[in-house]
């Protein structure tokens, strides 16, 4: 199915890339590197592997407050904004899920969340939200991350590297069990590996370019599904992806690319495509070529941050403006997108944190409302399943606001 994209700018701006800033004012001791940790509605927040302290910033980095972690000394592993909250997952012998309500201030255990586990990451679908661990499986909470449940049925490898969203349906990648797919919420999962060599059952990742799945393993071999995971082919990687993928990340529609390469003394670089995958701009700059080692890209209020990690320490967090101009609005292309389109059921809207908090509606062809919501969340899924068959229109924003036509079928 075809992704929609629509522009809607307010005031004049110009897409860019400035060179990276140090930002670590506020933040003590990085002997042994830092790293970026999400973000919540207002705040970014960050780490120091040395001493176990965690940090928050409202300025974009320019001033760091050190917070308490959820379990003291114990810098949390992720961080993820989702229904309100901003959610950690840890490292830990304890649990292994806490949340805050108030930007870090005070931290609640998320009830039924995996023990003596790492939880790499999170991603959500609809009113769920879903963590993916080293060796419970996944875990679900579908009333806003209070209680979590251990979702594993079909799911023969516990251990997960990676998840993604398509049209709908949920993948994760694992080690030594290739790709898993649930188009139930994660109730049931299914292995999928058909054309997936039996050497590339060690997933590393698997993300969402465009309509297509891509798939990477950690032996080297990388695949591609134009059917939802259905089946894969060989895909030969571009040469910005270089010897490995080492993290990608979405932030609407754009997403960011780290990539290992070793020719030219040039170790790690860092991409970002707007287009997903047709084109791509290394936004590397200025950035040390010390090895970046995946140390977690992330995406806020207009700027890109990245952290150095404890291969090339007491370098810390670095920044880059995305867009040029103070206190523009911005909605473009580059940070929105819906699918599918033509939809039967549910329509995703991935959109970067820019425009977290921003109210939607959706209109029928004679004008009248059908829908309303709010952008809570970098991916927000909206059921249309129980609209008639034929065309609606999106808005977003308040002022100057425009329309994109959405089919239902």
């Amino acid at each position: 199915m075809k992704k929609l994209l629509f522009t809607i700018t307010f005031l004049s701006s110009i897409t860019c890339f400035a060179q990276w800033t140090q930002v670590n004012n506020g933040i003590a001791n990085l002997s042994q590197g830092a790293t970026t940790l999400g973000h919540s509605a207002n705040y970014i927040f960050s780490g120091t592997l040395s001493g176990g302290k965690m940090y928050r910033s409202n300025d974009n980095g320019n001033n760091w407050s050190e917070i308490t972690p959820p379990i003291v000394s114990n810098v949390p592993e992720c961080g993820y904004y989702f229904s309100g909250k901003y959610f950690s997952g840890l490292n830990a012998s304890t649990d292994c899920i806490y949340y805050s309500s108030n930007d870090g201030t005070a931290w609640s255990v998320g009830v039924g969340s995996p023990t003596a586990s790492v939880v790499r990451g999170f991603m959500s679908l609809s009113t769920d939200i879903f963590a993916y661990t080293s060796n419970k499986g996944i875990y679900k909470s579908s009333d806003g991350g209070v209680n979590w449940t251990q979702t594993i049925s079909g799911l023969s490898n516990l251990n997960i590297t990676w998840m993604e969203v398509i049209n709908s349906k949920i993948v994760a990648c694992s080690i030594g069990g290739g790709v898993f797919i649930s188009t139930d919420n994660g109730s049931t999962w299914v292995q999928s590996n058909s054309g997936i060599a039996g050497g590339d059952l060690n997933g590393a990742m698997v993300w969402r370019m465009g309509t297509n799945l891509y798939y990477y393993a950690q032996g080297g071999g990388s695949y591609t599904s134009a059917n939802d995971g259905a089946t894969w082919t060989v895909w030969t990687k571009p040469a910005v992806f270089g010897l490995a993928p080492l993290e990608i990340y979405r932030s609407g529609g754009n997403l960011y690319l780290e990539a290992r390469h070793f020719s030219g003394g040039l170790k790690d670089s860092v991409y970002v495509t707007s287009n997903e995958g047709t084109t791509w701009t290394n936004i590397t700059g200025n950035l040390s070529a010390s090895d970046l080692n995946a140390s977690k890209i992330m995406e806020f209020n207009g700027y890109a941050f990245i952290g150095y990690n404890l291969v090339s320490p007491n370098l810390g967090i670095y920044r880059r403006g995305i867009t040029v101009g103070i206190n523009e609005q911005v909605f473009n292309s580059t940070n929105i997108a819906i699918y599918p389109n033509p939809a039967n059921d549910l329509i995703l809207i991935t959109a970067d944190s820019r425009l977290l908090g921003s109210n939607f509606i959706i209109t029928d062809q004679l004008g009248r409302q059908v829908l309303t919501g709010k952008l809570s969340n970098e991916t927000t899924t909206v059921d249309i399943s129980s609209f008639p068959v034929g065309v609606y229109f999106f808005q977003v924003g308040q002022e100057n606001k425009q329309t994109i036509k959405v089919m239902k079928q």
